[in-house]
């Protein structure tokens, strides 16, 4: 029996899925362009999570850390990093294999970031997708799915998903984890069901614990307890009920693991609780349902088409299994909502919508379930399904990573413009900035329009290096950018007009036209804050056009940036600069709003 499940192809894919991700990480990120990939495993979200290990261990600095407006946050009684714990935890042990290595090595920094810690985090996240993977394979195989259903079930979530982006390429990131612990507590609860033991019930509680203090709204998952276990829900829950004992000490277990963050905020500011998401927050009021599935920035079913077939599951098993298919549908109404409801409902910079990872091995036990009872040809289409998903994704990864894709501001033209291209005039076309606006649960109020044709003088725009055209956007002169004319066209306003303490939103518009084709290729729009004494608080450059535009035609650019609170005296400036000169290019009728956040 035993060699039989280590010969059965369900086992064989979980191991081939860890190797591929295991290449995918050395090849993609520890060597990447130039050798020096691995120094993009501690970035972004990663190192506010990366931040607790160096703080703690490294520079005994935990409660007074250098301010970071990203993720340290000061209060008045010590520094705190606005993330909860759990991704920290378990790095921890990678960090510190990492980190023995690295002493050992005379050459190499001391400060957490050598080579060997951060591609030990990245070994890290093959073990857990390992224990992830094997979790839901036991899952699936208990609730009597066939075995190449698993298979398939297991291959297309490996390499058909942005599970293998976060595996492989992001692993600092907290969706590896998630997928680890929510696997491993679905696996505990169904071993509950048939046996009350301490071992599943302190398994089953260590990982609930271990979600929570990765992401505390995945506490949710115990809406999935029913899914797991169907009919059997109340009857299992009543002989635990009869246990009182393996109940309040699994109980405890949880709470012992989730209170490992109110002790870090004790040390950190000497409040046993705090709340680091100052200026972030839900819009319970506004979610944004259909970007969040259907948009072409980040939206599900567009860039993981496998979840439609995973939707399907949880419609078409109400024929079979009406409790499960009950409380998934209700599972990816809570779920879903809670995303969409985050003010950034695109979580930022990333490939395809990241924050589902952690929900896959919920959702797709009653896919598993629909295609244990499909037949040929219906069970032929949906393996064919999959090995499309799977092209897609790998083909849409290898553009993320080769400059096809925008990192954040994907729209609908962009996705057009780039949609499986592969060649050298698709490659790092893309620009645009195109944001959310800051956390605004009680609306913004608009603190400063203005429009300049550039004719006249205006209060807050310099016009730059202006010359007369016939056929001007508006008006006879225009802004000139050529080889020798580096700035023009500038926005500069300070807080003797602009608010202090209220996050902005700038919306920026302006009339385009390039000399020749892709002459703005390398422009650049830049925003920037400095404060009175002259030092930069802010600085965001991004690449001026959102596709390439069309010689010889004014094309209208918008711009949507949030700005953190400015400070009494600072200064904020939007410009467009023609980096190194490279590029030649006209400007007309440029336009400001403004708005500031209203307290809250």
């Amino acid at each position: 029996m035993t060699s039989h499940r280590f010969r059965s192809s369900s086992y064989i894919v979980v191991w081939a899925l860890v190797l591929f991700t295991a290449a995918v990480t050395v090849r993609g990120l520890w060597h990447g362009t130039d050798g020096n990939g691995w120094k993009e495993t501690i970035r972004s979200d990663a190192r506010g999570y990366y931040g607790y290990l160096q703080a703690t261990f490294l520079r005994h600095d935990l409660g007074h850390e250098a301010f970071n407006h990203t993720y340290v946050k000061y209060t008045p009684t010590g520094t705190l990093n606005k993330y909860f714990c759990g991704t920290s935890l378990m790095m921890m042990p990678w960090f510190g294999i990492g980190h023995a290595l690295a002493i050992q090595d005379p050459d190499a920094v001391q400060d957490g970031t050598s080579s060997y810690e951060q591609k030990a985090i990245g070994v890290g996240a093959w073990l857990y997708l390992l224990l992830g993977l094997l979790a839901l394979r036991a899952l699936l195989l208990g609730l009597g799915v066939r075995e190449p259903v698993v298979a398939w079930t297991l291959v297309a979530l490996g390499i058909g998903t942005p599970l293998l982006q976060y595996a492989a390429m992001q692993p600092g990131w907290s969706h590896i984890f998630s997928f680890c612990v929510v696997s491993g507590f679905l696996w505990a609860v169904q071993r509950l069901g048939r046996n009350i033991t301490w071992g599943a019930a302190l398994l089953a509680a260590l990982c609930l614990g271990l979600v929570v203090l990765i992401r505390p709204v995945n506490a949710m998952i115990l809406l999935a307890v029913p899914i797991v276990l169907g009919r059997d829900t109340w009857a299992v829950l009543g002989r635990l009920i009869q246990r009182p004992k393996v109940l309040f000490g699994s109980a405890l277990v949880c709470l012992l693991v989730v209170g490992i963050q109110p002790l870090l905020w004790y040390v950190q500011t000497g409040n046993w609780v705090e709340y680091g998401y100052q200026g972030e927050g839900f819009h319970w009021d506004r979610p944004e349902v259909i970007k969040v599935l259907f948009g072409f920035r980040r939206g599900l079913f567009l860039w993981t088409p496998l979840m439609l077939l995973v939707a399907l599951g949880a419609i078409l098993v109400w024929r079979i299994d009406r409790m499960r298919s009950a409380w998934t549908i209700g599972y990816w109404v809570v779920s879903t909502y809670i995303i969409s409801s985050w003010w950034i409902w695109y979580y930022g910079g990333g490939y395809a919508s990241r924050v589902h990872i952690d929900h896959y091995p919920v959702l797709v036990i009653p896919m598993a379930l629909m295609l244990h009872r499909w037949k040929n040809p219906w069970w032929f289409l949906a393996r064919m399904f999959m090995v499309c998903c799977i092209a897609l994704n790998l083909a849409q990864l290898w553009q993320y990573h080769h400059g096809f894709l925008h990192a954040e501001s994907m729209d609908r033209e962009k996705y057009s413009y780039s949609f499986l291209r592969f060649d050298e005039a698709h490659r790092d076309r893309l620009g645009g900035n195109y944001q959310e606006a800051p956390y605004n649960p009680n609306g913004m109020d608009v603190v400063l329009t203005e429009s300049c044709d550039l004719d006249s003088p205006c209060l807050f725009w310099n016009s730059g290096v202006l010359r007369e055209l016939e056929g001007a956007y508006s008006g006879p002169k225009v802004c000139v950018y050529a080889p020798g004319i580096e700035f023009g066209t500038t926005f500069y306003a300070t807080t003797d007009t602009l608010p202090t303490g209220r996050a902005l939103y700038l919306e920026v518009g302006l009339q385009r036209m390039d000399v020749f084709p892709e002459s703005s290729r390398y422009a650049l729009g830049v925003t920037e804050v400095r404060h009175a004494d002259g030092t930069q608080y802010l600085y965001e450059p991004f690449r001026l056009n959102p596709v390439p535009g069309i010689p010889g035609v004014w094309q209208q650019l918008e711009f949507r940036i949030p700005v953190p609170p400015l400070e009494v005296g600072d200064a904020l400036t939007f410009y467009l600069w023609n980096k190194d000169g490279r590029s030649s290019f006209l400007i007309d009728a440029v336009f400001m709003r403004i708005s500031a956040v209203r307290p809250y």
